[in-house]
């Protein structure tokens, strides 16, 4: 008769923890981290291999617990032992993160935007002058000015292409990255973004400022010139209608006595 209670128990005992097992898993999808935490505690410390998984899984991403690697371990390290490879894949995991710790630190902590910044399209800055004089340093001037702005586009394009923040973190690093690190290196990206952009739109605006007023001068010189020269033109063809005109004897020497 004890043994048939003992089964009966034993049964009523699994059933329980299973459905321990499905409202805990509920929770983790829905992000219930303290609902979900007590469940997995109570079942992994019962022997649970999966709950155990579970449980290392939310110490060593900081769901509803601080992070805590050496937790996490532990907890794989027993769900591993009692056969969970996923228990496996995530001590593999953890190796990998002691290895990689200084490329998650980097975009973590450090990320400054070199990778999108302006310098590293290397545009070449024109040089331009108060004002031109010839058709050759016009055409230099407004060529050089037209390879930078197309330098500049590619830039913003390769911004964009980067956005939202984040995309550009090699998929392998971001696989490491637990949420609160992965978080933390999109706004430190956004605020790199923003940095770059600004300073290439201060440059941009500047150097097309320069060229305006480098038009601008030119034209007016050109005007200039263009003047003179009408001017000098109109009194050379003056000067040739007045010597034309003049009689004869005004222009001829005087007869000796």
């Amino acid at each position: 008769m004890k043994k048939i209670v003992l089964s009966v128990f034993l049964l009523f005992s699994c059933a329980v923890y299973a459905d321990d097992l499905t409202d805990a898993n509920k929770f983790l999808q829905s992000k219930a981290y303290p609902q979900a935490l007590d469940l997995y505690k109570k079942l992994a410390q019962a022997g649970n291999a999966e709950a155990q998984f579970h449980l290392g899984e939310m110490y060593l991403y900081g769901e509803g617990v601080g992070v805590d690697a050496a937790q996490a371990g532990q907890w794989f390290g027993q769900a591993s032992k009692a056969g969970n490879k996923n228990a496996e894949a995530a001590l593999a995991l953890m190796a990998n993160r002691v290895a990689r710790k200084g490329d998650i630190d980097y975009y973590v902590n450090a990320y400054a935007g070199e990778d999108v910044a302006l310098s590293k399209s290397k545009c070449v800055t024109p040089v331009i002058p108060e004002f031109s004089k010839t058709k050759r340093q016009i055409r230099d001037v407004a060529e050089s000015v037209d390879a930078w702005m197309t330098c500049y586009n590619n830039f913003v394009s390769n911004l964009n292409a980067s956005l939202p923040p984040g995309k550009a973190i090699p998929s392998a690093i971001e696989a490491l990255m637990n949420e609160q690190e992965f978080e933390k290196a999109k706004l430190r990206m956004d605020a790199a973004y923003a940095r770059v952009s600004a300073e290439g739109r201060e440059l941009a605006k500047n150097i097309l400022a320069q060229r305006d007023e480098w038009h601008a001068k030119t034209e007016a010189y050109l005007l200039a010139e263009n003047k003179k020269i009408q001017t000098e033109n109109e009194m050379s063809e003056l000067n040739r209608s007045r010597t034309a005109n003049t009689p004869q004897w005004v222009t001829s020497p005087l007869p000796s006595k």
